[in-house]
């Protein structure tokens, strides 16, 4: 008890661990390096009032291991604009420009909200920094008084990671101490996308304690994954909004009049056919939401994760005859539901997967399946030669984590869905 005592002083006496407060300030919520110059930064505000950038904050590369990047302006880049509550700035090279040597893929280009100067090695400032490649850390800064403070750092500021020869060209990994080139890289030709719980950023103070394996938090190094979920290469689909428990605005379904039953986030869902007012409703959910429910008189339901659902309503009389049942899915976002899907819909049962087994259900014929893990290694793959709009996959002795699922039609056209394998 008296060394425990002793340990928790001593962290007291060095200043707190996290000395930011939840939910305070600006920090990066998603990291994109991929092929080329698809490169991308996401920004989120998690407060619920816009937040000005202009002479307040920036964006520091800190390349190959630096620690004295903030003091050259090419890896300084002073950011400009607001950032509303609860919204994103992304962050990509203005190289849409012809004759750039390489653009930025349309796909990516359609993601980008605020362009940072194209001009490695020129004389604009901050011309270096929307560059990075793996082995550089990267910093938000924000002015306090006279002086610049990260507030969020990707990365370990002065520490170059290895690649897996030991060479200089690496990234940092899945495998202690992260940054030797061991294990499989989460820094290189990856997406990272910041985990829901995450309430603010890393500063100095944070990132002193990398290495120390008595804290248990960040040991030997910067370790993505334990503030980060790994996407593959290229993987821009998250883009564009970001979901964090600071947001307490759950989007809610709610009953309306006897013409239309159930709308969420302003949108209807259901029309009720029948013309009078149904006794009971049925609705089932999956993917994290509450469990099905038979409602006599149905409240508010509110949405407590984001993602993609299949919501069903059973209607029926009071002795539970001529029973209607009406399925649709829905995409809910940071505001609400963003997207009704009707065309390309794609449900995935269960989720979380059990055994190592689970159905992807869809509204077109299904031509292929693939099954992607969060290093990018396909898991499992197969081809359809008879289409169907069901497909069960039984998948090896896997371990447990986050899985890519991605689903291609008949007509060459691709569903993503993200997966949790227990």
């Amino acid at each position: 008890m008296k060394k425990l005592l002793l340990f928790f002083t001593a962290l007291l006496s060095s200043g707190a661990i996290f000395a930011q407060t939840d939910c305070s300030d600006i920090f990066i919520s998603e990291y994109v390096e991929g092929w080329y110059n698809n490169k991308a930064l996401e920004l989120y505000n998690p407060t619920n009032a816009a937040i000005t950038l202009d002479n307040t904050y920036r964006l520091i590369r800190w390349s190959n291991g630096s620690t004295t990047s903030n003091q050259d302006p090419l890896y300084v880049l002073p950011l400009t604009g607001k950032i509303d509550p609860y919204k994103v700035m992304v962050i990509i090279q203005d190289t849409a420009k012809p004759g750039q040597d390489t653009m930025v893929w349309l796909e990516l280009r359609k993601k980008g909200t605020w362009l940072a100067p194209y001009d490695y090695g020129g004389t604009t400032p901050g011309g270096n920094v929307v560059f990075w490649n793996g082995d550089d850390a990267i910093s938000l800064q924000k002015l306090l008084g006279s002086t610049w403070k990260d507030i969020d750092i990707f990365g370990e500021i002065g520490v170059r990671p290895l690649d897996w020869q030991g060479g200089t060209t690496g990234a940092w990994t899945d495998t202690k101490p992260y940054w030797k080139g061991a294990g499989a890289y989460l820094t290189k030709d990856q997406t990272l996308v910041r985990k829901n719980s995450v309430k603010f950023g890393i500063d100095r103070i944070a990132m002193g304690h990398y290495g120390d394996t008595q804290t248990g938090g960040f040991p030997d190094s910067f370790y993505a994954l334990a503030q980060y979920d790994s996407f593959p290469s290229n993987f821009f689909e998250e883009l564009g909004q970001h979901w964090c428990d600071c947001n307490i605005n759950y989007p809610v379904a709610e009953f309306l009049s006897d013409s239309t039953i159930i709308k969420v986030g302003g949108q209807v869902l259901f029309s009720d056919e029948s013309k009078g007012t149904p006794a009971s409703y049925l609705w089932t959910f999956w993917g994290g939401n509450p469990a099905s429910s038979t409602l006599k008189t149905p409240p508010p339901i509110v949405y407590n994760s984001v993602g993609n659902f299949e919501v069903s309503l059973m209607v029926s009389n009071e002795y539970g005859k001529n029973t209607k049942k009406r399925t649709d899915y829905i995409v809910v976002g940071a505001l609400g539901v963003t997207e009704i899907q009707t065309a390309k819909s794609v449900v995935i049962l269960p989720n979380p997967v059990t055994n190592n087994q689970f159905t992807v259900n869809a509204s077109f014929a299904i031509s292929s399946v693939q099954v992607v893990s969060v290093v990018g290694q396909t898991v499992y793959s197969m081809d359809f030669a008879t289409r169907s709009r069901e497909i069960k996959v039984q998948l090896n002795d896997m371990p447990q984590g986050i899985y890519l699922v991605k689903i291609r039609s008949a007509e060459n056209q691709s569903v993503v869905k993200k997966i949790i394998l227990q």
